[in-house]
């Protein structure tokens, strides 16, 4: 393995464990930005970074390509999936609808044990803000999250709002390194458990959505200095006017 390699080897198991381990080193790379949109993704060099045979990767690089973390280009083969604007700003808006819901669902059946956790990852998350532990604050923000999808209690909404999260994972982060937003955040988040601690489904609906409009916010203006996009021209005035005629859309 060469230095600097953003892949580790995987001990030597049975195949189907190494399908799965090789999917799962591939998939975190990715998500993580170790592995960076664009990047060719060649089954001999990933296969030999990770210490397997080519069959594992090549079924790894299927199932990435089936979640949409890996597109495949003509005469070019295998590469980490990019991602354009317009992309990002849908997935945002449908994470809006589904995300309210899932609070909302959340208020009503969240477990003790899930909302002491959650408390604890709120405490952690601010603790790590405060520090400015961004590798450690993505961690525990990513398990606050689950927290809420897993304590709404529907595996298909949890499936759904997983892999629109996934798809942008790498371009989420970027709002978060807009001046601000990371204190803005903790407080949003701080809120969203204040409902959901009151079992009140139509705060916890309405503070997740702002919770993603202002995320979908801080992204276009770290990335444009304007949200007059091609397509999109909006502003924070559109986005908070279509949060109030959006909200409690049921499905």
């Amino acid at each position: 393995m060469s230095n600097g390699s953003p892949l580790k080897p995987i001990v030597s198991e049975l195949d189907s464990q190494v399908r799965e381990k090789v999917h799962e080193k591939l998939r975190e790379a990715i998500l993580r930005g170790r592995l960076k949109p664009g990047e060719r993704l060649i089954e001999r060099k990933l296969a030999g970074q990770l210490g397997v045979s080519r069959t594992p990767v090549r079924e790894a690089l299927r199932i990435l390509e089936l979640e949409g973390l890996v597109s495949h280009l003509p005469r070019i083969g295998a590469v980490v999936a990019q991602v354009n604007d317009m992309e990002v700003y849908e997935v945002y808006r449908i994470r809006v609808v589904l995300e309210g819901l899932a609070a909302r669902m959340a208020a009503e059946r969240i477990e003790p044990g899930q909302l002491a956790r959650l408390a604890e990852l709120l405490t952690s998350m601010e603790e790590l803000a405060a520090k400015d532990d961004l590798e450690g604050l993505e961690k525990a923000h990513r398990e606050f999250n689950d927290t809420i999808y897993r304590a709404a209690g529907s595996p298909r909404l949890y499936g759904m709002i997983s892999s629109l999260v996934d798809y942008i994972a790498t371009y989420a982060r970027v709002g978060y390194s807009h001046p601000g937003r990371v204190a803005e955040a903790m407080q949003e988040h701080r809120q969203l458990v204040e409902a959901i601690k009151l079992r009140d489904g139509d705060l916890a609906e309405r503070a997740a959505r702002e919770h993603i409009n202002n995320s979908r916010y801080a992204y276009f203006k770290k990335t444009a200095g304007t949200l007059e996009l091609e397509g999109i021209g909006q502003t924070r005035k559109d986005i908070e006017q279509e949060q109030t005629t959006t909200s409690g859309e049921e499905f």
